[in-house]
Formats: C-alpha cells, sequence, structure tokens
C-alpha cells in the first residue's frame, strides 16, 4: 500500500507538505471526508461554555492529520516523534499558533464518550470552556481523538 504524507492548508486551498507525518490511502480519504461536525459533540460543548464557539474546518483537518499520525505510527502525545507539537501543526496549516489547544484521548468509541472523558479531566475541560477560545476543530483515526482549539491572536 503507498503511504502519503499530507496535511491540508486550507487557508491557501493547497496541500501543505509536513515531514514524516505518514498516513494510507484510506486515511486519506478519511481526513478529506466531511467537515461537519458531530451535532451531538457541538450542542454538549455549547452548553458547557459561557460563550459561544464555532467549528473550523481548517483546525479539524489538522486533528484529523494529527490523529491519524498517532493511529498510523503506534504514539499518544501532544508531540509527533519528530518533536512537532500542536502549534507546529497549526502553523504548518496557516493558522496562527499564538492561541491554541489541544486535546487528546484514545479508547472512547463515540463522540458522547470522549466528551464525557474530557470532560472528567480539569485540564481538558479547561480547554474546552475557556471562553478566549473561539473555534474548534474535532478528528478522529480508529479509536485516537484530537482536539484543537483556537484563540485568535
Amino acid at each position: 500500500m503507498r503511504v502519503f504524507a499530507i496535511i491540508l492548508g486550507l487557508a491557501a486551498c493547497v496541500p501543505v507538505p509536513i515531514p514524516m507525518v505518514t498516513v494510507s490511502a484510506p486515511q486519506v480519504r478519511t481526513l478529506v471526508a466531511s467537515q461537519a461536525p458531530d451535532a451531538g459533540f457541538d450542542a454538549q460543548l455549547q452548553n458547557v461554555r459561557s460563550a459561544p464557539i464555532t467549528h473550523n474546518a481548517q483546525l479539524a483537518a489538522v486533528a484529523r492529520a494529527h490523529a491519524a499520525d498517532m493511529n498510523a505510527r503506534g504514539y499518544f502525545s501532544h508531540t509527533s516523534p519528530e518533536g512537532l507539537g500542536s502549534g507546529d501543526r497549526a502553523t504548518a496549516a496557516g493558522i496562527p499558533a499564538c492561541g491554541i489547544g489541544e486535546n487528546i484521548a484514545s479508547g472512547q468509541t463515540s463522540f458522547a464518550d470522549v466528551f464525557a472523558a474530557w470532560m472528567a479531566s480539569d485540564g481538558h475541560r479547561r480547554n474546552m470552556v475557556n471562553p478566549r477560545m473561539a473555534s474548534y476543530g474535532l478528528g478522529r483515526a480508529g479509536d485516537t481523538w484530537v482536539m484543537m482549539l483556537y484563540q485568535p491572536c
């Protein structure tokens, strides 16, 4: 099976290569699938926040790419084996990294389960309810989940 190194640079509407991020052809199809958020997850998120938050397809693409990378290469971390963090991934996609938050999870099988797990964790919950975070994107590959949150500069 051929392996691709990709991340979508939606701001410029051109692919932006990232070194060492590998995903298989089926994962590529998942990465470019529907940009719409899960309605139940979005409703739960809106309900726990003091300020509205919007779904951001560009953040979702970056989150899906990181989830796919962790799933494909068998690691679980905010930092890739090459040392790239959430700010690096956001910057590579054309998103200013001055206000990036990231939640990761593994093992949950539904949007409701991952939402509950993040809400039960103080640090993850703080990211999700932070009123300065104005947009988010959610990605999943298998049972690996990534949520990226963005605070405008």
